[in-house]
């Protein structure tokens, strides 16, 4: 982590200098142009700042989220706003769009003291961005080794999918998954669902769609459309989220095989849009309320204490929902 020695030296001024611009003392205006040039470069936050966040009485705890457009994600954001007013704090949702800009400018936020802290949610690098000074609880990626992490068992979630289909007499199964790289989540969905297909020796397939997110439901349908153009290649599907399996449901609406008499169908997620719905599609289902109850007393427990020890890896475990889309056993 740069020091002020650090910002003196880059930007060919005395410490002194960088001292008083630090603290709102006047000097010369190139000088100040480039002490800020190095700080930016340096990503430097000054101690009297790292001091006075330990110590700030803030009530605001900054959710960084990379969109709000899908049901798991409200539902979320819901859980977290209700577990910080029951620890007297207020929430500041920050909707990134899965912009990079915009996350390190939340992030920067935090280190000005603004707010006492940030859950997030990323699907970008932002670890040369976080200090030691920085109350951080990251869902799903990991960040470091100081950083607590929360997270769904997302590979037993991807084995308990292939499990069901099967158990329940599918006997060629289908994953279909859209190519995220940065994302954790699905990585391991892939890869739990691969494994015991593997180790149970069920034949399967990975349909990998590696274009865009604005027209994968169309992409996806005719996909399905020719892959089920002459007969019912796949008896059973796993879509790595059930926004998937429900593009997936209704493509089968233009196919000759039904749900779920020749083709059964599980997603994951099991997040609603409002309390009262009813959900109808199959799924793996993320404990959304446990989830955002660890990441709050994990940042808290960090922005209160600071301990100096490994960071908490919390593994929550996940559930089958029984809905419409898969038969009985």
């Amino acid at each position: 982590m740069a020091n002020i020695n650090d910002v003196a030296k880059l930007a060919k001024v005395s410490r002194g200098t960088v001292s008083n611009y630090i603290n709102g003392v006047k000097i010369k205006k190139d000088s100040a142009i480039r002490v800020q040039k190095a700080i930016d470069t340096l990503h430097y936050v000054p101690n009297q700042a790292a001091r006075t966040l330990k110590n700030q009485d803030s009530d605001l705890i900054a959710f960084i989220l990379p969109t709000i457009w899908t049901p798991f994600f409200a539902e979320l954001t819901y859980y977290v706003q209700l577990e910080l007013q029951k620890n007297n704090y207020k929430m500041l949702l920050c909707n990134s769009q899965n912009d990079y800009n915009l996350e390190l400018d939340y992030i920067k936020m935090a280190m000005e003291q603004k707010v006492k802290g940030i859950i997030t949610i990323t699907y970008s690098d932002i670890t040369p961005y976080i200090t030691s000074d920085l109350p951080i609880v990251s869902i799903e990626r990991y960040l470091n080794e100081k950083v607590p992490f929360v997270t769904s068992d997302n590979f037993g979630g991807g084995q308990l999918a292939a499990k069901e289909l099967t158990q329940r007499g599918a006997r060629k199964l289908l994953m279909v998954v859209r190519h995220l790289p940065d994302n954790l989540g699905i990585t391991e969905r892939i890869n739990g669902f691969v494994d015991y297909c593997q180790h149970k020796k069920v034949d399967y397939d990975v349909h990998l769609d590696k274009g865009n997110s604005e027209d994968f439901s169309t992409r996806l349908e005719q996909f399905l459309l020719e892959a089920y153009k002459n007969d019912c290649r796949y008896d059973g599907i796993f879509a790595a989220t059930d926004r998937y399996a429900e593009y997936i449901y209704h493509s089968f609406k233009k196919l000759n095989w039904t749900i779920p008499d020749d083709v059964q169908l599980i997603g994951f997620d099991g997040a609603k849009s409002f309390s009262s719905q009813h959900l109808f599609i199959s799924t793996i289902i993320q404990d959304v309320e446990k989830i955002a109850k660890l990441s709050v007393t994990e940042l808290l427990r960090i922005a209160m204490t600071k301990p100096d020890c490994p960071q908490q890896k919390n593994i929550i475990p996940v559930t089958f929902g029984e809905f419409t889309t898969t038969k009985h056993i």
